[in-house]
């Protein structure tokens, strides 16, 4: 392969893994992560009031609904809070799998061009 190649494979694949970490986001599960909703809770009605919180992305959670500021139970990249650090994980498994599938790719169809020919050829090979 040569060092041409390797760079648009490796350029394919983070851009299907940009494409497939945004897309993630539509997985949707609320929990574990807890944010306050208000300060008026516990005995004295003083302390936070947390609730666990909608959550997007896969494998990892990293858009977390910011309620107060943005429409409560919907995600959306403007008003929600993105983790970055659970982003990138997930960006890093989305490349590793798609490098994994463009090597599994190539080895199992190999290039259809010609090779050039070998001097040990004999000639018409």
């Amino acid at each position: 392969m040569s060092a041409r190649s390797a760079l648009f494979s490796t350029l394919l694949a983070l851009g299907v893994a940009v494409v497939l970490t945004a897309a993630s986001s539509v997985v949707e599960r609320i929990g574990p992560e807890q944010v306050s909703y208000s300060n008026l809770c516990g005995p004295t009605g003083s302390g936070e009031c947390l609730e666990p919180v909608l959550a997007g992305g896969f494998p990892l959670a990293y858009l977390i609904d910011a309620p107060g500021i943005s429409v409560e139970h919907q995600l959306s990249f403007g008003e929600d809070t993105i983790r970055p650090g659970p982003m990138l994980l997930n960006l890093c498994f989305y490349w590793a799998a798609g490098l994994l599938v463009l090597r599994w790719f190539r080895h199992r169809c190999p290039s259809t061009r010609p090779r050039a020919p070998n001097r040990e050829d004999p000639p018409g090979v």
